[in-house]
């Protein structure tokens, strides 16, 4: 009985070896879907087939749902790669296979750190954040949202929301002269030079909640700014204002930059190496007259 089974497992174990070694060629069909890590479908991947010696054999893109389906003539150059592409901001993934068949695919989302710029030209220039932006550049930020004299808030919020990941550093940076409603017990900001251009602390809170990142991160420097801060009071928040809701924030509107100068030491710091919260402690100091704001509920530095 021993002896019948060692037969058997040997057999087993070669017909397996051999099944590896055909070089299936024909008419074929592979189907699957694309899922980011956090279950997501992603539309718009490209699936491309090669054989060993890397010819491409066909290619096509997932669907609204993630599936894709390809129709190809496979070579006989076996193995074959199976693989899937987005964009840089995932990871690639390739399977090894010998005919057609069914294969999932799951991509890792590459982390990056996103800066995100709201200012009104009456407030602040192109040049100042040009500097701001060296300066994040430094830190290791790698993409950059600036949206100057925004016509429409809450779509350039979606704009930031389609592009960043949970695993995403954010960096969202306001200046624009401010006031504080009392009867709404609110500041706002008004987003666009001379227009009536206002939105709301608590409004746009709604907005950065939609953002999936675990790191989030707000300035804002304009009078009146304080439920900037105060609104900001939840996990996963570092949120600072140039003032409380009762002072005025100061400007520097010399050649050839105009600037809050609450932003002017804030950016300074971040500069010289300080940390988020060390920076807003020092442009605190310099600018003591204002009341600034801070509430961090956020584990991260943000700067080095």
């Amino acid at each position: 009985m021993k002896k019948k089974l060692g037969i058997m497992m040997l057999v087993f174990l070669f017909v397996g070896m051999m099944s590896t070694n055909i070089n299936v060629r024909g008419a074929t069909n592979f189907t699957g879907t694309v899922e980011s890590e956090y279950g997501d479908p992603l539309s718009g991947a490209s699936i491309v087939l090669a054989d060993s010696y890397f010819n491409i054999l066909g290619s096509t893109t997932t669907n609204g749902q993630g599936e894709y389906s390809l129709s190809v003539t496979l070579s006989g150059n076996s193995p074959y790669y199976l693989s899937v592409v987005k964009n840089y901001r995932w990871d690639t993934d390739t399977k090894i296979v010998y005919s057609g068949g069914t294969n999932d695919f799951e991509l890792d989302a590459i982390t990056e750190k996103i800066a995100v710029f709201f200012y009104a030209y009456d407030a602040c220039n192109e040049d100042t954040i040009d500097i701001y932006e060296e300066i994040l550049d430094d830190e290791g930020y790698t993409k950059y949202f600036k949206f100057a004299n925004s016509d429409d808030v809450s779509d350039d919020c979606d704009t930031v929301d389609d592009y960043e990941r949970p695993a995403d550093t954010l960096f969202c940076y306001i200046i624009g002269h401010g006031e504080y409603d009392s009867s709404e017990g609110k500041s706002y900001t008004y987003f666009k030079s001379n227009e009536n251009s206002q939105v709301y602390s608590d409004t746009f809170k709604s907005y950065m909640d939609n953002w999936d990142s675990a790191r989030k991160c707000l300035l804002v420097d304009s009078c009146y700014s304080g439920t900037w801060a105060t609104d900001f009071t939840a996990s996963p928040y570092l949120a600072m204002s140039s003032t409380d809701t009762s002072h005025e924030a100061d400007f520097r509107t010399g050649y050839p930059n105009q600037e809050g100068e609450f932003s002017y030491y804030f950016f300074d710091a971040v500069e010289v190496e300080d940390t988020a919260v060390e920076a807003w402690e020092d442009a605190e100091d310099e600018c003591s007259d204002q009341n600034s704001q801070k509430r961090d509920y956020s584990s991260y530095t943000w700067f080095d």
